[in-house]
């Protein structure tokens, strides 16, 4: 009942943002490559992400009437109420993955510490700011971040019983299923399998570990439709030595390898970030942690020292954050929480002995920290996406950008904004994929190169940090004190 509970308002909540943001950056893309599934019966448009995730966000809208047209989906050209109606089903879609994550946390944290301790662990996911954001949206991540830590959860049972048939195939679906949701799940798991079994000091056979990886590459390949063919071509440069041999062959699930070399393609290429101030492509080793330390909840982190001081038995959860944060501290790509939200629910695991723990102090302060946690999520309705504690609160963007804070959400806001204060014309620089002819933003324009207009102004943060700009700079924008902050990402000025 307590876990039903738990869904109820954790879909709740989410849905209740679904017509606050127009859709993100990231959003057409998943949707349109979804759609290329269910409409066309393949998947090429864009491999660098697996399908499985995709379809499940396209699967309602497709349903709908939504159609697709290469990266693009046919919404640009529908009516307003038919672009929310179908953005909305889309991020519907996202909320499949939600009761197995919920469901799963209590599992494992029953298994851990007893069924209070389930319990716990599922309410501190469960009122997550940053779980709660990416469930809301059209994209990947949350739905990777579910099948990651289900499969971290059936490889940590598998190292109970190396031997068992049953364990070894239950790791193997799991593992594939994440993989087919996200590519990082192929570094991730391995090295979490490998630690895990190091941990209980007992590895399973060869024919068990054989049969385990057997399982994955027919999964895999069944994911992609049985596909044999030639490699399909790169967005990313891939490894010289690799690209000439594959690319004079048949290949099984061709769109899958492709997948493959565009991540690592990508990740060497490097992607634009930010972090405290300044603009960088190759990332910075540090940047996670900062961002954990930033966009957690205070609480659930004092939770989660508490319980690695009190509870010993969280080692498997303790050392799965170590394994995801360890493989994103060398990563190229530092685009945001959503790259480490499996961390989460293992937090919630590494807090959740605290709940039957036999000393009344633990209790009771494990009670108020997760009553504030709660209060917390709650209050930060409806921007979980943009959610940061305490510390850095009011000036976000010093620290952190991007799908942090400044995603494109909030140019449906802007409208509304100008609407109600009968803004006639407004110079924009907005930072996201939104087209503001769309959105029926009224006399609006773009704010050009070296251009200082005379008259209202907005300006997402993003371009004001400097990111994704064409060479010039917006940073004078700083000497002026905005007239409106819209949301969390977009600063309106009054320059008449």
């Amino acid at each position: 009942m307590v876990l039903a509970l738990l869904v109820v308002q954790f879909g709740w909540r989410s849905y209740r943002t679904h017509r606050v943001f127009n859709d993100t950056a990231d959003e057409e893309i998943h949707i349109a490559c979804g759609l290329e599934v269910w409409t066309a019966r393949r998947y090429q448009a864009e491999p660098q992400h697996p399908p499985l995730a995709r379809v499940v966000l396209a699967a309602l809208p497709y349903l709908a009437g939504l159609r697709a047209a290469g990266r693009q989906t046919s919404w640009n050209a529908g009516e307003e109420e038919f672009y929310w109606r179908t953005l909305s089903l889309a991020r519907w879609g996202n909320l499949f993955f939600l009761p197995f994550l919920l469901a799963y946390t209590y599992r494992w944290g029953r298994e851990l510490y007893g069924a209070w301790a389930g319990l716990g662990a599922a309410t501190l996911a469960g009122f997550s700011p940053n779980l709660l954001a990416h469930a809301s949206l059209a994209t990947l991540d949350f739905g990777a971040a579910t099948t990651t830590f289900v499969a971290t959860y059936y490889l940590w049972r598998w190292t109970r019983e190396p031997g068992g048939l049953q364990r070894c195939l239950a790791a193997a679906v799991s593992l594939a299923l994440a993989v087919l949701t996200k590519f990082s799940a192929l570094l991730v798991l391995p090295l979490m399998g490998v630690a895990f079994f190091g941990l209980a000091r007992a590895f399973p056979a060869w024919r068990r570990i054989a049969l385990f990886w057997g399982a994955i590459g027919i999964m895999i390949w069944a994911g992609y439709g049985f596909s044999i063919g030639p490699l399909p071509p790169a967005n990313f440069r891939a490894p010289e030595r690799l690209e000439p041999l594959l690319a004079q062959s048949r290949l099984p699930a061709p769109a899958f390898v492709r997948g493959v070399l565009d991540v690592a393609g990508h990740n060497a290429a490097g992607h634009q970030s930010y972090l405290l101030g300044k603009v960088g492509f190759s990332g910075w080793w540090y940047y996670f942690p900062v961002v954990l330390a930033l966009k957690s909840t205070l609480p659930l982190l004092a939770l989660v020292a508490l319980g690695l001081i009190v509870g010993p038995r969280g080692t498997y959860p303790g050392v799965g954050v170590l394994v995801v944060l360890g493989v994103c501290m060398l990563s190229n790509l530092n685009l945001g929480a959503r790259h480490i939200l499996v961390i989460y629910p293992l937090f919630a695991l590494l807090a959740c002995g605290l709940f039957t723990n036999h000393r009344r102090g633990a209790m009771v302060a494990a009670a108020v920290l997760a009553g504030w946690h709660a209060v917390e999520s709650v209050a930060a309705h409806p921007d979980y996406l943009a959610y940061f504690n305490q510390t850095v609160r009011g000036r976000e963007e010093e620290f952190l950008l991007d799908s942090n804070l400044d995603w494109g959400q909030d140019l449906e806001r802007l409208r509304r904004y100008l609407r109600e204060n009968q803004v006639g014309s407004v110079y924009l620089s907005y930072f996201g994929r939104g087209d503001p002819i769309r959105r029926r933003i009224p006399g609006v324009r773009p704010l050009g190169r070296d251009e200082r207009p005379a008259g209202w102004v907005a300006v997402s943060k993003g371009h004001i940090a400097g990111m994704a700009l064409d060479g010039y700079n917006l940073g004078w924008l700083k000497a002026y004190q905005p007239r409106a902050r819209i949301g969390k990402s977009i600063l309106v000025y009054d320059l008449r």
